[in-house]
């Protein structure tokens, strides 16, 4: 007979034997189901590790980002500048028991208010150099067609809210000194000597920029406590704040420098 006709049988030893197989079927059964089950548990505990993980590390993220509050108002190139931290005010009025006196705190780093001297005048200079940067096109767009491009420059200006009441208070700065330290002539709110003015200019545009002050201080509406201290020998309590959450200020006034380097400058008024 042809080899290819024979029949092969298994040998007895390779045969799987019937009563073998139906005495451990239900314990491989077991076992596989086992597995399966321990292989869910495992990947639903790798699963849930996994997200308890990731909100962990967002909740870090998050807790480590500075409080960035964008107001529509702001101009929108100016976003990237607007960054916070925490500031104590400096200038407390306080009482000295031995001279018996209240005084201001001379504790700032660079001194605004004092007596008239160049000094001060840089300081503020530096402060509002560079007041009225050139306004792109678009950004005058919606002020068209009461606002015009300015004859001098041919072009349109502005200035940041921020800036024009700084420029207002070193107005009434100016024209307190007068009668703080008993002194004539001098500044005249900041005019460029030459410039001739109407009738009444000097008390319209005090009065408008105290008022521009109150509105700016209203506005933005700072509520951090100033507790009041008492001083035996002394009638009245003082207020002196703590911390405050402020914007910081030297972002803000590179922006404006770069926004100044893109177009001619106006002088300030």
């Amino acid at each position: 007979m042809p080899l290819e006709q024979m029949r092969l049988e298994k040998a007895s030893f390779l045969e799987e034997d019937e009563s073998y197989r139906s005495i451990w079927a239900p314990f491989r059964a077991s076992r596989n189901e086992s597995q399966r089950q321990t292989r869910q548990y495992v990947l639903l505990a790798a699963n849930i590790t996994v997200l308890i993980l990731s909100l962990l590390v967002n909740i870090w993220t998050w807790a480590r980002i500075e409080p960035k509050c964008i107001r529509q108002s702001d101009m929108h190139d100016a976003h990237h500048a607007i960054q916070y931290e925490q500031r104590v005010f400096t200038g407390a009025l306080v009482y000295d028991p031995e001279t018996k006196r209240a005084i201001r705190k001379p504790d700032a780093d660079q001194e605004y208010f004092g007596p008239p001297s160049e000094e001060l005048d840089a300081a503020w200079h530096e402060l509002l150099h560079g007041e009225f940067p050139i306004m792109r096109p678009e950004e005058a767009a919606q002020f068209e067609p009461e606002l015009t491009r300015i004859p001098r420059t041919k072009e349109f200006h502005f200035e940041p809210d921020m800036f024009h009441t700084l420029h207002c208070l070193n107005a009434v700065r100016l024209e307190a000194s007068k009668s703080l330290y008993n002194i004539s002539g001098g500044h005249s709110h900041g005019i460029v000597p030459g410039i001739s003015l109407p009738e009444g200019w000097d008390l319209a545009h005090m009065e408008h920029c105290m008022d521009r002050i109150r509105q700016s201080i209203m506005c933005h509406g700072d509520l951090t406590p100033s507790p009041l201290y008492y001083w035996p020998g002394f009638k009245i309590a003082l207020g002196r704040t703590g911390e405050h959450t402020c914007r910081k200020w030297q972002p803000m006034r590179d922006w404006m420098d770069k926004r100044g380097s893109a177009g001619p400058m106006l002088d300030p008024l």
